[in-house]
């Protein structure tokens, strides 16, 4: 089985799908699945300083950046015109641009977003 992508595309909203998204991290990694976690358009808010109104979300979002890896894509940050510097920091996150993405797409057999 190939990797799994889970990309967060839409801005934090209580009960919203990306909230789910979040948590299936979490579920995933507790089953020592590793996914992808890639941030795009206005997802990348998400990783905010404060934008998560539940600790537990921010937890969820530093065991996956710890463990698996979070990816933020540069296109998407020039778009908002954000830096590095802006997002959250004590996720650890790496910086793709478009053509990156596009090569870890190419490797998963599950792309979803949220």
């Amino acid at each position: 089985m190939g990797e799994t992508m889970l990309i967060m595309r839409k801005r934090m909203i209580p009960g919203s799908r990306t909230e789910e998204g979040l948590r299936l991290s979490a579920a995933m990694l507790g089953m020592d699945y590793m996914p992808n976690m890639v941030f795009v358009d206005d997802g990348v808010d998400i990783l905010l300083p404060d934008a998560l109104y539940k600790n537990n979300l921010k937890d969820y979002l530093k065991v996956v950046s710890d463990m698996a890896g979070v990816f933020v894509l540069k296109e998407s940050l020039e778009r908002k015109e954000l830096k590095r510097g802006d997002l959250e920091k004590d996720i650890d996150i790496t910086l793709i641009d478009f053509d990156e993405l596009a090569e870890m797409t190419k490797r998963c057999s599950i792309v979803t977003s949220f």
